[in-house]
């Protein structure tokens, strides 16, 4: 048996814009969410907020962006197919980072007011907004209500996120659908040790309910979908995992 240390893989943050696959394999996963300036003379602000994200993120491993922005000279896909592509993109990342600098003429954001209130609640989300954004007071009141972290920078927003993802956590393939604020926990990590062992394949998970821990010290709350590929070959099984507070695992 080999005596030499593990090395652990160097920090890099891997950029994929809409349409793109998903990595195979990833230790953090962060969507970018907000408004999309429609005018081709006003700047995006996801490239600095990708910039901040490189800046900050130390790894180990590969963090994992999602821009729903087509790359430079690329279209968007069509507009169901992009839609498609979101979903999937938010459903598997460990934060989905709000960005919204809010002006009603010009950028007002209203499909974001949407994403927001599919994702406040989620244990994933970070909201920025700069000071003399528009009409933010009842995404604050939210923020405030679920912990959910407030930045008034783009910066202290990337930071942000990173803070909620620390060193994150390497999993691939199916496993990249189980976010981290369940993959971290104990009934979770108990019950995917036990399935391991049996030879078992995780293909893909779905969170459907999430509640925060109560304390620093306690797990949160959640129902989590499951797709299973059993160790003996044979079909695939769905399974629903619920883990409450106080009561361990139930399923």
């Amino acid at each position: 048996m080999s005596t030499e240390p593990l090395l652990e893989a160097p920090a890099s943050v891997e950029v994929t814009y809409v349409g793109q696959e998903q990595p195979e394999s990833w230790e953090a996963a962060v969507y970018l969410c907000g408004p999309t300036p429609t005018d081709p003379g006003k700047p995006s602000w996801r490239p600095s907020a990708v910039a901040a994200l490189r800046t900050a993120w130390k790894g180990p491993g590969r963090l994992a962006v999602f821009l729903p922005e087509p790359a430079a000279g690329r279209s968007y896909p069509p507009y169901a197919d992009q839609i498609v592509w979101e979903e999937e993109a938010m459903r598997r990342s460990d934060v989905v980072l709000f960005w919204i600098p809010r002006e009603m003429n010009r950028l007002p954001g209203l499909v974001s007011n949407i994403k927001w209130g599919a994702w406040y609640d989620s244990g994933r989300a970070v909201l920025g907004a700069p000071p003399e954004a528009e009409r933010m007071a009842y995404l604050l009141h939210f923020a405030e209500a679920f912990g959910v972290p407030v930045e008034r920078t783009l910066q202290g927003a990337a930071g942000a996120a990173l803070r909620a993802v620390g060193h994150g956590s390497h999993r691939t393939g199916g496993e990249r659908a189980v976010p981290l604020a369940v993959w971290r926990s104990e009934p979770f990590q108990r019950w995917y040790a036990t399935r391991r062992m049996a030879g078992c394949r995780l293909l893909d998970a779905r969170v459907e309910w999430y509640e925060r821990a109560p304390a620093p010290d306690a797990d949160p709350a959640w129902l989590l979908t499951v797709t299973i590929a059993p160790g003996d070959g044979s079909a695939p099984s769905v399974c629903r995992l619920l883990s409450a507070q106080g009561q361990g695992m139930l399923m």
